[in-house]
């Protein structure tokens, strides 16, 4: 897969929602930083991770799939570049 880190988390959702409608998937793979995973509590220590928290509010992660063809790439790329 490929992680892609957007500009913010508004255009992160929007390429989401439009890959998703589109049939290209399109993913999060940290949906919180680690202290903010309530399963984790006594675990991680409780802290305050401004950047892990920028980061998992702005990345995307795109599958690398052997089902993607050249034609969806170029739908998914299209994508990212109107949003960026």
């Amino acid at each position: 897969f490929f992680m892609l880190l957007l500009p913010d988390q508004r255009r992160r959702d929007a390429a989401l929602e439009q890959l998703w409608q589109a049939g290209l998937g399109g993913s999060r793979l940290f949906i919180h930083a680690l202290p903010d995973y309530d399963y984790l509590r006594g675990i991680v220590p409780a802290s305050d991770v401004p950047n892990a928290r920028d980061f998992a509010a702005r990345s995307l992660t795109i599958g690398n799939s052997a089902w993607l063809t050249e034609a969806d790439m170029d739908v998914i790329c299209g994508v990212l570049k109107a949003l960026t």
